[in-house]
């Protein structure tokens, strides 16, 4: 009888089972897989909970293989990736310790490998992500101060903030970019649309995969060092040497060898001193690259050498470590003596504004519950750019101002939004030459026939929106405003 079968088992020993370091990876890869299959799309707790029927907390067991789960539910879920769970694919009884530390994130598991197998991209040793970003929650919850609930609207939000709402694929895609040698990920977009918060986020994750991480914030560098590729070239040195711990000095590390060039003797140093001294990948990141736009020389020049950079990734074994990321406004026109080939190399990121369903999940976290109509009207008011409706649902959330104010009164609007309106107002006056256009643009109640280059300048600027030839205004908010500012 089955009975006494049963009572003869002891403990708990043998109720359920966990995924061995064998079966996370089969798992984790065929997970992955799918992604990309489906353009990165990356599957969440909840999707991932209609596909196989199990819930969201069993999956979040399986997946991290810290806790026992019965054999029919992980089978179930192996079962929905077109996988069969074989014997060696698990084990009973909890593990000794956490898999995610045993496997991927201790440096003897990553020193111990050839170069070919400890870069090669980490999707491929993937086993327990819920989706791409989850050990990236991880990593906020245990390395933050108290989480942050509302943020003040304004600046980069900060990664232990509920405010920051990842855009379609856009976050799992750059996590999934930076795990292969050589990549360069360009993000462009205007002020205030999260491009600092992303960075911030892809070098957060880096943390997570082991990477060394260095940021550099141009708009540190002083005018006089701007001046000069060598000027330019020391400060670079130094600054990603105090980030990565050396105690010395550029001069007493590295002699300069005048007769090669400063390029080559900030590749030959980036080489021989940082990367080839190194185990483990090195994401790069230099956020403001816009305040090279008046140095075109030095910008041509860096840009060239990023892009040396990123193509020796994809063959050099010391080069093979690096990634690279770069921030850029748009909002600041490129000078016209600029090699576009560089400035569009690697992997462009045009961060666009929230669309309906992103803007719902935000005005949700502030306590927001709107009907779809009233989201569709703050959303014609605001468009969805992430600074305008963050400020309204915090506005909201504290009570200085109703929904119904902000969308009847224009003057209520335009003063909650006074400062962010005269940066708009100050960015425009800087080109004159679109004033005809968008004056006509703000006058117009429906899409007009635009001269393509101009209009697309207005666009990168974030003023309008493109459909075909025609553009109309990112929202009616820039009506109220430069309707009678404008000539």
């Amino acid at each position: 009888m089955t009975v006494p079968k049963i009572q003869t088992r002891k403990s708990g020993r043998r109720r359920g089972i966990i995924l061995t370091q064998r079966g996370l990876e089969k798992l984790g890869q065929a997970k992955i897989q799918w992604e990309r299959e489906q353009y990165l799309k990356r599957y969440t707790l909840e999707s991932l909970s209609e596909r196989t029927g199990l819930t969201p907390t069993t999956l979040s067991k399986i997946f991290r293989g810290s806790s026992p789960v019965d054999k029919r539910s992980i089978a179930s879920c192996f079962s929905a990736f077109n996988l069969t769970l074989l014997p060696e694919d698990y084990c009973y009884g909890k593990p000794d310790e956490n898999v995610l530390d045993k496997i991927n994130l201790t440096e003897e598991n990553k020193t111990n490998k050839n170069l070919q197998q400890q870069f090669k991209p980490a999707s491929d040793n993937i086993y327990l992500h819920n989706s791409v970003s989850d050990n990236l929650d991880n990593y906020i919850l245990n390395n933050s101060l108290n989480p942050s609930s509302l943020t003040i609207p304004g600046g980069q939000i900060p990664l232990n903030s509920t405010n920051y709402i990842e855009r379609a694929n856009i976050e799992s895609l750059c996590y999934e970019a930076i795990q292969y040698p050589g990549t360069w990920i360009h993000i462009i977009a205007p002020k205030q649309m999260g491009k600092t918060s992303l960075m911030a986020r892809i070098l957060a994750y880096a943390q997570t995969q082991n990477y060394d991480r260095v940021s550099v914030n141009l708009n540190e560098a002083d005018s006089e060092i701007l001046e000069s590729m060598e000027r330019f070239a020391y400060w670079l040195c130094a600054t990603v040497n105090k980030q990565l711990g050396f105690s010395k000095t550029i001069v007493e590390l590295w002699h300069w060898d005048q007769r090669i060039g400063i390029k080559t003797n900030l590749s030959n140093y980036f080489e021989e001193l940082i990367l080839a001294q190194r185990d483990r990948p090195l994401l790069l990141a230099f956020d403001e690259l816009n305040q090279l736009f008046n140095t075109p020389n030095l910008l041509n020049e860096f840009l060239r050498l990023l892009k040396i950079w990123s193509e020796k990734g994809k063959t050099n074994s010391h080069w093979h470590k690096l990634r690279l990321v770069t921030v850029c406004s748009s909002e600041f026109l490129k000078p016209s003596s600029l090699d576009n080939s560089l400035f569009n190399a690697g992997l462009i990121i045009q961060l666009p504004e929230l669309n309906f369903t992103e803007a719902k999940s935000l005005s949700r976290i502030f306590g927001q519950e709107m009907t779809d109509l009233e989201l569709q009207q703050l959303m014609a008011l605001l468009g969805g750019h992430p600074y305008r409706l963050h400020s309204a649902f915090y506005h909201l959330q504290k009570g200085s101002i109703t929904l119904k104010n902000l969308l009847e009164n224009r003057e209520l609007a335009l003063t909650v939004y006074s400062e962010h309106l005269q940066q708009q107002w100050w960015i425009l006056q800087s080109h004159p030459h679109l004033w005809v256009l968008f004056s006509e643009i703000v006058q117009s109640s429906s899409p007009i026939i635009c001269q393509m280059e101009l209009s697309f300048q207005l666009q990168q600027m974030g003023f309008v929106h493109l459909q075909g030839r025609k553009a109309f205004l990112t929202c009616e908010l820039f009506r109220y405003f430069f309707r009678d500012r404008l000539p």
